[in-house]
């Protein structure tokens, strides 16, 4: 069956943990780590988890929003699409919008992060429709649009820090006064903060809005130094909690209602999780199961529940997408394998290796944020940053390989983990050789080296270089 092709609509939930909704298989595994005082409702995304396709294994393959996003909409690994760092260079591989355009789809594409999803990385191609931080016009372009075929993508951030709020259209005064609040609560820490060190944005804010977000950073940072992990994580439970109510519960009621009244398929995932804790800073330079599992739920009209255990990844999700757009979709070949959704032939999920990296930047943020504002301005990024692989991770169902690097190339820490407890010296390095091959797979052209020493051979290929 492959009847479902007029209305495709993906949602992006961004920063959202598996363990995270209410209905899912996972939820409340937070609290082997966690104490919360926070009592989690993320209906009505449960009634369409309990009516859909759940996939309660699902790896993210990068742990930021652009990197993430370009897998679900290329179907590629970072390396082999080019946006594998924050926000350095630009998408060189076919969306599966320009896909869908290309065979008559209208394409509607609404992003609460402007700046990361937006032209200067390459996220408006084949978009006939582009909407910031306003879902509301966005759906309608796509009720008088029913006639047509579509495919329409809604970002959100009201997950991610600011938690609940995204700013001030839509925290408003409990945006305010929820910042006031944690400033008096923390107020001896703050005391002996000194400098703001996360400066980054990643939309377009007002005076009045920008500064309201870097008090609530700066919040977020003398926690984070003072260890104060539960104290973060509950903010981001009730972070959840605000967004759903306010926000998410009313549009995605109304999304439901467009997709079973018109054919439509319906995906609901998220780019990335959050962690809290001596290695993990929210999101951006951690590789934990809690980061990098996401949510995937697949809906239409009709669909019998089920929930697979399966290892997926989220570049599988456009090789699934592809062949209902067009049957001449089908054979195109990409790094993620279709995840058959209207067949349940649990054999064709088997064997699915799942990656991802952490590269971080060889400066601080604040040059990081004002080389942001240079591409923004020019509408182009003229030179990419220097970054570094600082992390990297691999696994299959049975077992997972994790490497971190200094910021020389060299090792500094290698974990092999057992999830089965019968893995052999062999799938070490099964998993070993095949993270080796990916990073070869990044080719970087004129370094003029015609003999090097191994010690600096190994520092260049542990940086992804192909010497």
């Amino acid at each position: 069956m492959t009847k479902i092709n007029k209305h495709i609509v993906l949602i992006s939930v961004d920063t959202l943990r598996a363990d995270c909704i209410k209905s899912s298989p996972r939820y409340g595994e937070f609290l082997n780590k966690h104490k919360v005082s926070v009592n989690l409702d993320t209906q009505p995304i449960d009634q369409i988890l309990k009516s859909g396709i759940y996939y309660n294994n699902c790896l993210s393959a990068a742990p930021y929003t652009s990197a993430s996003h370009a897998s679900y909409f290329t179907g590629f690994f970072p390396l082999h699409h080019n946006v594998y760092e924050y926000f350095n260079r630009r998408l060189n591989k076919t969306t599966i919008f320009e896909y869908a355009k290309r065979v008559g789809y209208k394409t509607i594409f609404k992003t609460d992060f402007p700046i990361i999803l937006g032209q200067y990385l390459g996220f408006r191609k084949g978009i006939d429709k582009y909407y910031i931080e306003d879902e509301n016009s966005a759906l309608k372009e796509l009720l008088k649009s029913k006639d047509n075929k579509t495919l329409s993508f809604f970002h959100f951030a009201g997950v991610h820090y600011p938690y609940g709020f995204h700013n001030i259209k839509y925290g408003g005064i409990d945006y305010t006064k929820k910042v006031t609040l944690l400033e008096k609560k923390c107020e001896s820490l703050l005391k002996d903060q000194g400098k703001l060190v996360d400066v980054l944005d990643e939309t377009f804010r007002q005076a009045d809005d920008r500064k309201l977000l870097l008090r609530y950073k700066s919040v977020i940072e003398v926690l984070y130094k003072h260890q104060k992990y539960d104290d973060l994580f509950n903010l981001y439970l009730e972070g959840i909690n605000y967004f759903f109510q306010k926000r998410f519960n009313k549009f995605l009621g109304k999304i439901k209602k467009f997709v079973d009244e018109n054919n439509g398929l319906l995906v609901i995932f998220s780019d990335h999780g959050e962690e809290w804790d001596k290695q993990s800073y929210g999101h951006h330079n951690s590789l934990s199961e809690s980061v990098l599992r996401v949510p995937l739920i697949i809906y239409w009209k009709g669909a019998s529940h089920r929930t697979t255990e399966h290892l997926v990844r989220t570049i599988d999700l456009a090789p699934t997408i592809l062949p209902i757009i067009s049957g001449d979709y089908a054979n195109i070949k990409l790094d993620g394998k279709s995840l058959n959704i209207f067949n349940n032939n649990k054999i064709s999920l088997l064997n699915r290796i799942a990656l991802a990296q952490v590269w971080l930047t060889n400066v601080e943020k604040s040059e990081l944020f004002n080389f942001q504002k240079k591409a923004v301005s020019k509408n182009k990024i003229d030179k990419p940053l220097p970054t570094r692989l600082a992390c990297e991770t691999i696994c299959n169902e049975q077992c997972r390989l994790t490497i971190s690097y200094n910021k020389g190339g060299l090792i500094t820490s290698k974990k092999f983990v057992d999830y089965l407890k019968s893995a052999t010296s062999a799938d070490h390095s099964l998993l070993e050789k095949t993270l080796k091959k990916y990073n070869l797979s990044k080719s970087v052209s004129g370094l003029g080296l015609k003999s090097i020493s191994h010690t600096i051979r190994q520092q260049l290929e542990n940086l992804g270089y192909r010497v």
